[in-house]
């Protein structure tokens, strides 16, 4: 094992404690919203985008 392999055997631990650090801050966030998958999203349909009349309906190109 050489000086490279150790840095590199170091940079994947951080990065994967980054990426723990991370998801579990997201699912904190989810909870605190009310987004989660536990309760069912039951903020979700609030953001639900609304289809509006006549926006769908484009020219058609000849």
């Amino acid at each position: 094992m050489d000086i490279n392999d150790l840095f590199d055997g170091i940079m994947k631990s951080i990065n994967q404690f980054a990426d723990d650090i991370a998801e579990q801050r997201l699912q904190e966030k989810m909870q605190e919203s009310g987004r989660g998958p536990e309760n069912g999203g039951k903020n979700a349909e609030n953001f639900e985008a609304k289809e509006k009349p006549g926006m769908t309906d484009f020219p058609k190109m000849e």
